[in-house]
This record gives C-alpha cells, structure tokens and sequence, in this order.
C-alpha cells in the first residue's frame, strides 16, 4: 500500500528496468486484470500495476473526483517508483488516467500504450456514467453490478462503492471537456492498441490516432474490449514492437542539445 497524499493506493511491482511499465486499468476492475502480461512484461522491464482510487484494496478520498485527481494518483506513484521515464500502458478508463498524467507531468513519460480507450464521448455515454455513479451510490457494489453487467450478472465488483461512484462521475466531464484538442501537447511516442469488436468502438482508437503527434494503431482481429484478456499476446507483441521507438525517441532527446 503505497501513501500518494492522504489515501493509499495498492501497488504491485517486479523485474528491473528500463522500460518501467506502469499500468492502469478500466473502470470497475483491480491491477489483476493484467495477470496474463505481468509475467511477459517483468522480462522486459520493470512492471507496476495499482489499483486505482476506490477499486480493489486501494482506498478513495470522500467527495467528489476530478480526473485531475486520477492523475495527480499516477504521476504520485510515478515519483514513489522514482523513474523518469514510464510507459503507461492504460485500458479504457485507465487509459484516460494514462493520458491526463503525460499532461500533468510529461518528463516522467516516456510513452503511451493506450488499450481501447477514448478522449471524448458524447451526451449518450456521459448519461451513462452518471447512471452507473447513481447506482452506485445508492445500491453499493451491487448497484454498480448490475448498472454495469445488467440485472442478472453474476459478476462481482471489488472495492468502495462511493469512491468508484464518484470516479466515474470524473469519466462524465470527457463530454464537456474532452482530451481530444490536447492531445497534440503529448509529445511522447504513443501506441494505440484495439479490439475489431470493441463494444466501444474503434472510431475512438482513431480519433486518438489524429489528434496524436506521434501514435500507431494496431486494430487485434477477433477481439473485444479487454485486448490484455482475451488477446494478451496480440498485446505483447504490438508493446514488442513500439519498444524500438520508445529507444530511439530516448536516444533524441539525450542528443538534443540543452
């Protein structure tokens, strides 16, 4: 459990590196939600994975939440882990944390590996977020189950009910506004990385790929929303080949001059 200002997070760490993977997960799920690459990305590198505010183990600040906050989480796990030069490799939600926290603190950044992810949504979605963040708050764990899965799921959600209400209403804000008209400001190299059957789309993987300075789009064939599940070695190899760039971006900025 790691102390970022006031709540503590649940961080799990292995192998040595560079690269220093960091990853961060969707809505509703906890850091095991990464169990199929840990042990492929500990040989690459150093790995980190943290259950972020209100999911899991870790805990939530009563209140509301900015996304803002969500960041201010990450770049305070960034500095624990004292490494200047993290990959984010964010899903979903996590994958909007990932890139408020290159804005927050681009020198501890060195890319981006965004898994079926957005930088918008429209009135729709928000709807939804704020429905589901309702649910939870009124019907606790359960509540959030069933706004998210439906009414006969089975599914367990792990965490504090409040804490996940209250980030999810964060997700809502992505309607009014969206990360999309800043992400040009996000110089690091950026990998983008979805599934052919996304319930959320591939449009929103390639509005991202426009709006990025530097970004490649690898679309997994056969594949739904949680690539790192379902196709983890499709995952591993798309990481496999953006670690290259990550290198050479790396050895131009030591070249540039001060």
């Amino acid at each position: 459990m790691l102390d970022v200002g006031g709540h503590s997070l649940r961080l799990s760490v292995s192998g040595s590196g560079p690269p220093n993977f960091l990853c961060l997960h969707g809505l509703v799920d906890r850091l095991e939600i990464w169990d199929r690459i840990a042990g492929p990305l500990s040989e690459r590198g150093r790995f980190a994975r943290v259950d972020q505010r209100g999911h899991g183990e870790s805990q939530a600040p009563a209140g509301p939440c900015r996304r803002e906050d969500l960041a201010a989480d990450v770049c305070a796990v960034m500095r624990a882990l004292d490494a200047p030069n993290h990959v984010l490799v964010g899903h979903s939600m996590g994958g909007i944390v990932a890139m408020s926290a290159a804005l927050a603190e681009p020198a501890r950044v060195a890319g981006l590996v965004l898994v079926g992810t957005a930088s918008q949504c429209n009135a729709k979605i928000a709807a939804w977020y704020e429905r589901i963040a309702v649910a939870g708050e009124e019907g606790g764990l359960e509540g959030l189950a069933r706004a998210i899965y439906g009414e006969r799921s089975r599914k367990h959600i792990e965490g504090d009910a409040r804490g996940i209400a209250a980030v999810t209403r964060s997700l809502r804000s992505l309607h009014d506004d969206p990360l999309t008209p800043k992400l040009a400001e996000i110089a690091c190299p950026v990998l983008l990385v979805v599934g052919d059957g996304d319930p959320m789309g591939s449009k929103a993987s390639s509005i991202l790929a426009e709006h990025f300075p530097d970004a490649e789009l690898v679309v997994v064939p056969d594949c739904g929303h949680w690539v790192q599940v379902e196709q983890p070695e499709a995952l591993l190899e798309a990481i496999d080949g953006f670690l290259p760039r990550l290198s050479a971006a790396a050895s131009h900025t030591e070249r540039r001059p001060s």
